[in-house]
């Protein structure tokens, strides 16, 4: 069912079934009452891991292009507000996930997180991704596409590429360097892959190490993109 009645409105997604009924609680009302001094600093809260979350994203459209994120905002946002509670610098509604991933446990927090929300590479990959950090580079040595892959049926090919994400906050800037597409076929074989971004972006107050994995089926030397349920886009380390 969808519509509104009585001043309730259902509507069906993802997330299955829902309804919503307007508040009679305004902001007026809640900036005039002390009682909600909380959820006033809440909402200050939200409002700073939310531009966070929107700030990463900005820096991989591409990516996020060519694969539907499942719920990606809703997951990124859980994952933000556990960082933010890591922030052991600022009061209360003035907390930041910036803040956070300064410390261990919040960029523990954030390493494995895939924006595309169905799998992670290391679920997909059964090989060791050896990052250096100080140049970007990630090698994963004497790769083998068939025994080192975990592909979807009727996938002919695998296509790895490794991005650099440098994050500044405080002034809202988003830096991505990217590698080379190395795209392989799913055969047997065994080589080195060297995942190079040319260096790291200029922007480095935060470095999101992400890698991307896509399956196609190439028929006739035309490439068509398949087996989107795993894909992957997931960091696998923060700095």
């Amino acid at each position: 069912m969808r519509g509104s009645i009585d001043g309730v409105t259902y509507t069906e997604g993802v997330n299955g079934r829902l309804s919503r009924s307007k508040s009679s609680l305004d902001k007026a009302k809640m900036d005039a009452n002390p009682k909600y001094e909380v959820l006033r600093l809440m909402q200050q809260e939200l409002s700073l891991f939310s531009k966070f979350g929107s700030l990463m994203r900005s820096g991989i459209q591409n990516e996020l292009a060519r694969v539907k994120p499942y719920r990606g905002v809703q997951r990124l946002n859980k994952i933000l507000i556990q960082i933010k509670n890591e922030d052991t610098v600022h009061r209360m509604g003035e907390r930041t996930v910036g803040e956070g991933l300064e410390s261990e446990k919040g960029r523990a927090l954030l390493k494995n997180f895939d924006f595309y929300g169905k799998t992670t590479v290391t679920s997909v990959i059964d090989k060791e991704l050896l990052l250096d950090p100080d140049t970007g580079v990630i090698t994963i040595e004497k790769f083998n596409p068939v025994e080192d892959v975990i592909a979807p049926k009727n996938v002919t090919h695998l296509q790895l590429r490794s991005l650099v994400i440098g994050l500044d906050e405080g002034n809202g800037i988003a830096a991505v360097r990217r590698s080379e597409e190395v795209y392989l076929p799913l055969e047997v074989g065994s080589a080195d892959v060297v995942l190079d971004p040319n260096g790291l972006p200029g922007v480095d107050r935060h470095l999101l190490f992400v890698v991307q994995v896509l399956f196609y089926k190439e028929v006739n030397g035309f490439r068509e993109l398949t087996g989107t349920d795993s894909a992957a886009l997931t960091i696998i380390s923060v700095v």
